[in-house]
């Protein structure tokens, strides 16, 4: 065999006096042929990835050492997750007295480590920054009888083992990829006394919000009737729903990508692509488990039911799941480019759950979104650029966060993509209001009854399978047989059939990639061959990407077309009354609300000390723009603890909290205030050289920003001021 191949290779890179077309062809089926062998090679590799990573239980993606703190599998109700403490690299020294970082990444299809695979990272970041930093993992198969309750309730003790190691730190920042959002979000529910800032990447949390003509992934419940399919695929799989059903339904959204554009890019850069492609393919091929009971309570409460923005989400032992009861900051970063966790989804909630801004305010939450144009889901906590500006960003930002002033912002980068970074990236805090979040895409009341109709017809059918179809699986219940079937799925044959255990002719290709990178030729772009093959492929892609959409735009008409009927509606009983119980539209207790609202800036009016005078001042000057640099806020509280040292953040934080209340209600009462102060204490003129100081510290001011700073100047020098 090894003669052949010598002789294959030679003739491959042999060169024979031609025209120049019949030159260039030769050319071109030499490269043609090298990087087939190469690609093989790749495939090859890849298939060996994928039977070694789902071999183990705890397989891991992560490119950082660590050390596992906690196993699930111990607890009362065990659970297939673990707490792990990220070591740093080499070079790189943390501070444990800094705020405490704690990364999850999802559970939807593929082992843990997609947040820390790259050391441009959430973990790399943070790592960098100092932050000790901890991972919350989770192994391949889920523990027999596991529920995803027990995941919800089991979970928390993670955060709390974090809380307990760091007890003189800020408190925790914890990050959710994905899927881990909600889970996260979950553990702040139920212990919102020891979190910090929540931010959560691409994590869906009003699940029937989208737009029409776009974000097809939301019409898949139903185009199947609801949960009943996946109950139908867990007694397939003997009581385990296979995660590779997740990842076909990702990998579909977009054929084009999924059936040619990935192996075709690989193909025809094969020569750079090869460690990247196959780095990420390690994870994407690394497919898990659930229990049946696991995934039916995620569809039928969340993605079907849509519970979770109603507050009235609750466990069976009675734990109340509320996102109202999270009272630390929230980020949520998301992007137009994702087809599976949208904005309307990943930010909806937020239109969901509170009525206006002053709402928001009123409960002293606060609330952060960050918005991208282009990546794609993955990218969000994935991609390189993104960790070098969004990732970096958040780790960099998370302080100035923790003690923002409540209200609805948008995080805005300054920085222009592209333009070299030395220190921090410039970004700022834009006012937003609930109008904002719904331009992102928000259902009507029309598509919510549709939904609606989804869930009621998911739930009788899900019962009907239960009771008629279920029972007979656990009659004829064979794991062994499970087992095969498992391997046998589509997906994991893509994989596996590459792989050297499973296919030994593929040994035939290492040998191969091995000559030919030896006597590997670098083609001309300009050789007429490549041009054709490059527009065969943008034909292939176009034609897929045209079938995709027709796809989606029937999905979309059918699923309108059965759940909108009137007539199936009213079998169901939809087709009167709110579809859905939204908070924000039904909440009772607003008066109230507000009046007590009312009363705390009635009770913080008064200026009491120096710090207070200072951040009152400030306020004045920023109430009006609407906008707050992040660099600013870094700044005053840095010469705040100038006037008050042994204060803590969460003091500060309070104190802007509450000027920030007081100036947005009434900045003139708010101005007479700080005159009375400043007129008692002989403070005007320590105040303004002091706030004149630190404005000049931050740098050039607008010039209407510097006129209402010198308005506010003057009132306080005056001697007297009028009173309402």
């Amino acid at each position: 065999m090894s003669k052949n191949l010598t002789f294959g290779s030679n003739l491959l890179a042999s060169k024979i006096p031609l025209s120049a077309a019949a030159k260039q062809f030769q050319d071109y089926v030499t490269d043609a042929m090298q990087r087939s062998a190469l690609f093989m090679d790749v495939m090859r590799k890849r298939g060996n990835e994928m039977v070694d990573m789902t071999k183990d239980n705890s397989s891991t993606v992560l490119n950082f050492k660590f050390e596992k703190l906690m196993d699930g599998s111990s607890f009362e109700r065990p659970i297939n997750y673990w707490l792990a403490r990220m070591l740093p690299p080499e070079g790189i020294v943390t501070d444990n007295n800094k705020r405490p970082y704690v990364i999850q990444d999802p559970r939807a299809g593929q082992g843990p480590g997609i947040g820390g695979f790259k050391k441009d990272s959430e973990i790399g970041d943070a790592l960098k920054n100092g932050h000790p930093v901890y991972f919350v993992g989770f192994n391949s198969t889920p523990i027999d009888g596991q529920t995803y309750e027990d995941i919800i309730k089991g979970q928390v003790k993670f955060y709390e083992k974090v809380a307990e190691l760091h007890p003189h730190s800020p408190k925790m920042c914890a990050m959710g990829n994905c899927a881990a959002g909600y889970l996260t979000m979950f553990s702040a529910m139920q212990r919102p006394d020891i979190f910090g800032p929540i931010m959560i990447a691409g994590s869906p949390l009003s699940y029937w919000n989208g737009e029409r003509g776009r974000y097809p992934m939301r019409y898949a419940g139903g185009m199947v009737g609801g949960s009943w399919i996946n109950s139908l695929l867990g007694d397939l799989g003997g009581g385990k729903f296979d995660g590779t059903y997740l990842v076909l339904n990702f990998d579909l959204l977009n054929p084009a990508n999924f059936l040619w554009s990935k192996q075709y890019d690989l193909y025809a850069n094969i020569d750079k692509e090869s460690e990247r492609y196959l780095q990420f393919e390690k994870w994407w091929g690394d497919f898990i488990q659930f229990n049946t009971p696991e995934i039916k309570w995620l569809v039928d409460k969340l993605f079907v039911g849509n519970e979770l923005t109603t507050g009235k989400l609750t466990t069976e032992d009675g734990i109340k799941l509320d996102l109202r009861a999270i009272t630390s900051p929230i980020i949520t970063f998301v992007s137009d480019g994702d087809n599976i966790s949208p904005p309307a989804q990943s930010a909806g909630w937020i239109a969901d759950v509170y009525k206006d801004a002053e709402e928001i305010q009123a409960r002293g939450k606060t609330i952060v979104y960050c918005l991208n144009h282009k990546v794609g889901h993955l990218a969000i906590f994935t991609a390189t650029k993104v960790g070098k500006r969004e990732d970096e960003m958040f780790v960099e930002n998370m302080d100035s966060i923790d003690i923002l002033p409540p209200g609805l912002y948008e995080l805005v980068i300054d920085t222009p993509e592209g333009e070299e970074v030395s220190g921090q990236l410039r970004s700022h805090y834009e006012a937003r209001a609930i109008e904002d979040i719904k331009a992102l895409g928000y259902n009507s009341t029309d598509d919510d009854r549709a939904f609606a109709t989804v869930a009621k017809a998911s739930e009788a059918l899900s019962y009907m399978y239960d009771k008629l179809v279920h029972p007979w699986f656990k009659i004829y219940d064979n794991p062994e047989v499970a087992n095969r079937l498992k391997n046998f799925r589509p997906l994991r044959l893509s994989y596996t059939l590459f792989a050297d255990s499973v296919n030994p002719w593929m040994k035939f290709f290492e040998d191969t990639a091995m000559q030919a990178e030896q006597k590997r030729i670098q083609l001309d772009e300009t050789n007429p061959f490549l041009q054709i093959q490059q527009e065969s492929s943008k034909f292939i892609n176009q034609y897929l990407q045209n079938i995709a959409n027709f796809r989606d735009s029937i999905r979309e008409q059918m699923f309108f077309s059965i759940w909108s009927n009137p007539l199936v509606q009213k079998f169901w009983g939809t087709d009167s009354g709110a579809p859905r119980y939204i908070p924000s539209l039904t909440q009772f207790d607003r008066d109230e609300l507000m009046k007590n609202y009312q009363a705390e800036i009635k009770r913080n009016l008064k200026v009491k000390n120096k710090v207070e005078a200072f951040l009152r001042f400030i306020a004045l000057i920023q109430v009006q723009r609407q906008r707050i640099q992040e660099f600013v806020i870094r700044v005053l509280v840095q010469k705040a603890r100038e006037l008050e040292p042994t204060w803590s953040d969460r003091d500060f934080h309070q104190v802007i909290k509450f000027q920030a209340m007081v100036v947005r209600n009434d900045p003139d009462a708010a101005l007479i205030a700080l005159k009375e102060f400043t007129d008692k204490t002989k403070y005007s003129e320590e105040l303004i050289k002091f706030a004149q100081a630190i404005i000049g510290e931050i740098g050039k001011l607008p010039p209407e920003v510097t006129a209402i700073a010198q308005s506010i100047a003057a009132t306080l020098m005056a001697k007297t001021v009028a009173k309402n």
